[in-house]
Order: C-alpha cells, then sequence, then structure tokens
C-alpha cells in the first residue's frame, strides 16, 4: 500500500509528542502507553489513571468508556483493529476478561471477530471512514507498528501526508524505547525469582580479575534462554545476583508460577554445567551455585525512565521477601513460600518434590511436602539474619518433573492455545 501525499504533519522527536490519537496495546490487548487525544477522543475517560492492567483491557474499554457515543462507525472503528490481534488473544466469547461484558457485547465482538489468519505486516496502513465526535475530522490513516511488545496504534487525519511518520516508526528500536521509558505502571500479580551467587566475594578474591568478569558473563549469558524461554522479566539487583518478574496473564491463575518454577529448575541445571566446567579448568574447591527465592504477589509494576538505563520494578514486599529468602537459601538450594507453592493446582504440585530437613538422631531427616516458619528452621545463624521474614512459611524446592509439569500445563491450557 503507497502512502498517500497530502499536508505535511509535523513530527515529533519522540513518539510521545504525537499530535494525534495514539495508544500502545501489548500482545494481551492491555493499554501501556495513550496520549490525552486518545482519552479525549476515543474513551471520554483518563485512562492513564486506571491502575489495575485487567481493567485496562482495550476491547473492554470500548464498552464501559463513552467510546460507543464518541465513536461514529463504530464497527469499522473496531473491525480496524482485528487484523492486529491475529493470535494475541482469545476470542470474546472465551476471554475472560470479556464475558462479564454481557451476551450483547460478547455476541456482537463474536460476529466480528475475525478466523485467525496471517500476522500484520510490521507498519500497516490504511484509510478508514472513522468519525470521533469531537474531531472535525471523518476520515483517517490508521497506522499501526507491529512490535514483540506490542502494537502501536495511530490515528491521523487522512489529509496529513504519511510518508515523515512511517519514516520515524521505520526507526524500531527508538520507536519502542520511546514507549517503554513511558510505559503506565499498573498493578499485576506476579511470581518473583531471585538469584544469587554463593560466596561470591571469595570467588571473587580467588580469581585474576578478568577471569572473574569472564566466569560472571559466562553465567549470565547462559541464564539468559531459560529467563528468555519462561518469560522472565529482567530487574535490577544490587550485586552478583539476578531478579526476574513473570507476570500473570488473563488466561491462567497459575502459568506465571510456573514459568517462574520451571525457571528455577533450568537455572539451577545450567549452573551445575558451569560449576563442573570450571572445576575442571580451576582444580579448585568452589562450588558455584545460585541460592534461589521464590515467591509471588501483586503489586505496581512499571519502567524506571529516570535511569541510564530504564528497566523494569516491583514496588512492594513481594520483591523485599523473595530477596530475603534467596538469602537465606544455602548451597544452590531452591526456597519458596507456601503462598507461592500453594497457588499452583493439584496437578502440577503432585509433580513437585518439597519439604523441610529436620536434625535427627541418625542425622538429617527431609520431611517431605512440610513447610515451616523461618524462625523454627534449624539453622539458627541463618534464622538470625532473616528476622524480617521470621513468620513466613517457606519450603525447599529439592526436585520437579519438568515435562510432567509441561503436560499438564498443555492439557489443561483452553483450546485455542493448545492449537
Amino acid at each position: 500500500m503507497t502512502a498517500k501525499t497530502g499536508l505535511q504533519p509535523q513530527i515529533p522527536d519522540v513518539i510521545t509528542q504525537i499530535a494525534y490519537p495514539a495508544y500502545m496495546v501489548s500482545r494481551s490487548w492491555d493499554i501501556e502507553w495513550i496520549n490525552a487525544q486518545a482519552e479525549e477522543l476515543i474513551f471520554g475517560y483518563p485512562i492513564r489513571k486506571v491502575a489495575q492492567i485487567e481493567d485496562r483491557h482495550f476491547f473492554k474499554l470500548l464498552f464501559v468508556t463513552k467510546a460507543l457515543d464518541l465513536i461514529g462507525d463504530f464497527e469499522n472503528f473496531v473491525r480496524s483493529h482485528l487484523s492486529l490481534v491475529q493470535g494475541d488473544i482469545p476470542s470474546p466469547a472465551k476471554n475472560p476478561l470479556l464475558v462479564p461484558l454481557g451476551t450483547q457485547a460478547v455476541d456482537w465482538l463474536q460476529r466480528i471477530w475475525p478466523e485467525d489468519g496471517p500476522p500484520p505486516p510490521a507498519i500497516d496502513y490504511r484509510e478508514e471512514q472513522v468519525r470521533f465526535k469531537k474531531a472535525p475530522v471523518e476520515r483517517y490513516h490508521r497506522v499501526a507498528a507491529s512490535f514483540r511488545e506490542g502494537v502501536l496504534v495511530i490515528w491521523i487525519p487522512a489529509t496529513m501526508n504519511l510518508a515523515p511518520m512511517l519514516d520515524l516508526l521505520t526507526g524500531r528500536q527508538n520507536v519502542i524505547s520511546d514507549l517503554l521509558m513511558n510505559k503506565l505502571p499498573a498493578m499485576k500479580s506476579m511470581a518473583v525469582l531471585v538469584a544469587d551467587l554463593q560466596s561470591s566475594v571469595k570467588i571473587c578474591a580467588d580469581l585474576p580479575p578478568e577471569e572473574y568478569f569472564e566466569l560472571i558473563t559466562e553465567m549470565w549469558s547462559r541464564m539468559e534462554q531459560p529467563f528468555r524461554e519462561h518469560g522472565g522479566a529482567a530487574g535490577k539487583h544490587v550485586g552478583d545476583g539476578v531478579v526476574r518478574y513473570f507476570l500473570a496473564g488473563h488466561d491462567s491463575a497459575f502459568a506465571h508460577i510456573v514459568n517462574a518454577l520451571l525457571c528455577a529448575d533450568a537455572i539451577r541445571r545450567v549452573m551445575e554445567e558451569i560449576n563442573a566446567s570450571w572445576k575442571s579448568r580451576k582444580h579448585w574447591l568452589n562450588n558455584l551455585v545460585l541460592n534461589v527465592g521464590l515467591h509471588e504477589g501483586r503489586e505496581w509494576f512499571g519502567y524506571l525512565p529516570t535511569l541510564p538505563t530504564p528497566e523494569f520494578t516491583a514496588l512492594g514486599d513481594t520483591v523485599n521477601i523473595t530477596a530475603r529468602l534467596s538469602g537465606h537459601s544455602r548451597d544452590g538450594a531452591i526456597w519458596a513460600t507456601k503462598h507461592f507453592l500453594s497457588s499452583l493446582p493439584a496437578q502440577i504440585l503432585e509433580h513437585v518434590a518439597y519439604g523441610i530437613r529436620r536434625p535427627s538422631e541418625s542425622g538429617e531427616l527431609f520431611i517431605p511436602r512440610t513447610y515451616s516458619r523461618v524462625l523454627d528452621l534449624p539453622d539458627r545463624d541463618r534464622v538470625a539474619k532473616s528476622a524480617d521474614i521470621a513468620n513466613l512459611s517457606v519450603t525447599e524446592v529439592v526436585r520437579l518433573d519438568m515435562k510432567a509439569i509441561r503436560d499438564v500445563v498443555r492439557s489443561t491450557a483452553p483450546a485455542e492455545q493448545a492449537e
């Protein structure tokens, strides 16, 4: 499709200065960025003040705000987005966020919902007959730029020349950086994984500087695959450790917890390989292990744009508790809170071996499928350093059957996802 010529638009230096209605939706179709023009002309509602991520779902907002009254040619407006949805979200009748809208709204959406088709091009633009009742324009270019992180939609008056805007959007990395810098924070359910390298100070002292940096680089480059495979978003952590956030989706109450659990097991196995390699290389007694903590909660989540490199952060106790639990762990153990594991369905939990180690006359006794308050654990030195989580109920995850868990997840997934 060739961009039509027209009046030259004023092209901003950054995407957030766009003077036309514009918004970014995630792959779950939650609005993650929106400008004032879109709020006023399309929704008639301050979307940026909506805290709960579930209440920012694009198709839900169309029916619970003033969009029906503000948008002439409402059906055409909705249809203009449907080619962008391919494979992202369930159909309306199977979408738990849309079903509460009622039969009339769901049936209406279901009627125009597309069959599966090819994904949209990286930049998709078309002219649409749409009337925003507070605007004098009746025809717009609907421009949509698709990224891994979501879709940016811009409504530009059809009298304007599209070419400069399309040139701006071809700088994809700059565009997504601008959007991420201004991404709206939201309350989200998340699982948190914190992992720390044990005895990092001693290992740093034992190695020449270039080898220590080589080790750390190898560790985190090897970890990147399981983090990416399980959808872990990177967070800030001080020292030789890592924080990863696993965000809940709309289609499952526990998938994010499963992802964090499987990721913890995967990075433990990666560290076993790295440990064996460096033992062979250095002939030393050091054990290279990551001590892992796992917890789940609901917190404010977003980007910090003021740092030299923008990064995800979560505000609340969930991360702090997870970090303290990681600090309590020893010898590469994975410790999880009772809340974390109890959030898993029984058919998954039966493939997870967990419990508490207790001293006995004959040596250490492992009591399976049990929890303990931190203050009741036998290692008093470690308990003393964990006073702020003393009453937290925790357990050690010693083993899990990854294949069996994946099979359960596939068997319980909605039919559309399983396909």
